[in-house]
């Protein structure tokens, strides 16, 4: 008699019985994450030209000038994040045209393996169905689908927070060679951005409270201890490195983040802050102990907006109210086994760090998942599964795939018009002074209040000062000794006391139009100061 093969069982609450055997795979996770890059990456090659004004301002301001000085074998430290998405980005480099498009490639790549490992953790937490129903609605979320083809830290550091939680949650067995690789992902993304610094608190706390791998107390502290141990020993050399160089092991400027959200943030004006008050603020301690009741205050504050924020604005309410209600029934009907419980507490450290700053969607992506399992939670309520379509489909498993149509329609709309919304009068001109000057000014002094022309004319950037008259402006021109300005929209916006620059044909003398751009208007000026009488 011929072997049958086994089939998987189909849990009453599935939200997905069909093919239990394909969803079940092994290689299920890898064979959807590599479709998401081969497609996302074709995307962003496609139709992401040119990197928008927004977060990529990041990009071409720090991140590229950096991975430019470790291709020439120096080590930048910069003020608030730590060196390895430039040596990463240095290194996709190596093979792609430019950097620009090296970032895209990154992001996408960053992006597959956070699904992968997101796949692959919601099916050993939970189940094959919920893991797949997990892994669709991240993919298809326009938060996530944007910083896919957007080059900036935010994927990578996706990446490796979500695969350390995949290591160190991977089954209820203690395995010390996964808490340490766990470490040594959490430390790369600590020194990706500084945030991950919240796994030096979560992971311990996990392991003491939760008890993942049901250990005794004694144990506990060893696992703990281990995990602390590795993380430190591999983020030590960037430590003594900024101690030599900057005279402080632990170097950030980050605190400054933390003075405008509680000091600036809806009173002032971004430059204004960043180049008047931030000069006020020389460490964390200061920034706190200048108003300790603010400070206590602004958490308590954030606590509320930011959760409200990421379920209307990441994750969107559709999806949101499920998120609410799945919190209440692990509270009231079912208490979340010790790993699941685990992962509750690393994301809850997370949202507690992320108090300390501004609002960003792209800040909180590594909640994406948490929220979309506890409206799972609630799709999966024994109690739902009762109400059946065709004795197959449980009302759960419908909810299902009408949030993933709502969630795919949504991100579709805002990324279609998201995806080329970078600025192409930067584009043109460069084609333009590519064609008319070559290569010869590479490396000149360029004023724009953003980086991208720079970028794209081979060109040092100084940012456009924070001066109120034409006078003061020149005086500027002159200390730095730019050879170029650039004034477009974002600078007439910024600076709109010279928002004539707009128009080339009242060019003053000091400043002779190159080649300009009507819609959007942008002009490329040539400096050319009069000698001193």
């Amino acid at each position: 008699m011929a072997k049958q093969t086994k089939q998987p069982s189909i849990p009453s609450t599935s939200l997905f019985p069909f093919v239990p055997g394909v969803v079940n795979h092994r290689f299920t996770g890898l064979a959807l994450a590599a479709s998401y890059f081969i497609v996302m990456l074709f995307v962003g090659l496609r139709y992401h030209l040119v990197g928008d004004y927004g977060v990529e301002t990041d990009f071409y301001w720090s991140y590229v000038p950096q991975a430019r000085h470790i291709l020439q074998g120096t080590i930048p430290i910069e003020d608030f994040h730590g060196p390895d998405y430039p040596f990463v980005l240095a290194a996709i480099a190596l093979f792609t045209r430019d950097l620009f498009h090296a970032g895209v490639v990154l992001s996408t790549l960053s992006a597959a393996a956070a699904l992968y490992f997101i796949f692959q953790l919601f099916k050993n937490l939970f189940r094959p169905d919920i893991a797949l129903v997990v892994f669709l609605l991240v993919a298809a979320n326009a938060t996530f689908v944007q910083y896919t083809y957007t080059a900036g830290t935010d994927m990578l550091f996706m990446a490796l927070v979500t695969g350390s939680t995949y290591f160190f949650l991977k089954d209820g067995e203690h395995h010390r060679r996964r808490v340490v690789i766990a470490a040594l992902l959490s430390a790369v993304a600590y020194l990706t951005r500084y945030n991950g610094v919240f796994v030096v608190v979560a992971v311990p706390a996990a392991i003491l409270l939760a008890n993942p791998f049901e250990q005794l107390m004694k144990e506990r502290l060893r696992t703990a201890a281990l995990f602390l141990g590795v993380f430190f020993l591999a983020t030590a050399p960037w430590g003594m490195y900024c101690l030599a160089e900057k005279g402080s092991f632990f170097y950030s400027k980050n605190y400054l983040n933390i003075a405008y959200e509680m000091f600036a943030k809806g009173k002032i004006g971004w430059d204004q802050y960043w180049s008047v008050e931030a000069q006020r603020f020389t460490s964390l301690r200061q920034v706190i102990f200048a108003d300790p009741g603010l400070f206590v205050a602004t958490l308590l504050r954030n606590l509320f907006e930011h959760a409200v924020d990421d379920l209307g604005k990441l994750v969107g309410w559709q999806t949101g109210v499920f998120s609410v209600s799945g919190i209440v029934l692990y509270v009231v009907a079912e208490r979340p086994s010790a790993r699941v419980a685990s992962y509750f507490i690393l994301a809850l450290a997370f949202f507690g760090v992320l108090l300390l700053v501004f609002y960003g969607e792209r800040f909180s992506l590594f909640l994406l998942p948490v929220y979309v399992a506890l409206a799972l939670r609630t799709l999966t309520w024994q109690k739902l599964a009762e109400f059946r379509f065709w004795k197959t489909i449980q009302i759960g498993g419908l909810a299902a795939f009408v949030l993933l149509i709502w969630t795919g329609a949504n991100s579709y709309r805002f990324n279609k018009t998201n995806i080329d919304s970078g600025p192409q009068e930067v584009v043109s001109i460069a084609q333009w002074f590519e064609q008319a000057v070559g290569r010869s000014e590479s490396g000149k002094i360029i004023i724009s209040r953003k980086p991208h022309i720079a970028y794209y004319l081979d060109m040092q950037m100084q940012l456009f000062p924070y001066v109120n008259t034409y006078e003061e402006l020149i005086a500027e021109v002159k200390k730095v000794n730019a050879s170029y300005l650039y004034f477009g929209l974002m600078e007439a916006g910024m600076r709109p006391q010279f928002q004539s620059l707009l128009d080339p044909s009242k060019a003053p003398p000091e400043l002779r139009p190159l080649t300009y751009t009507s819609y959007p208007p942008a002009v490329l000026y040539k400096v050319e100061l009069r000698p001193a009488q």
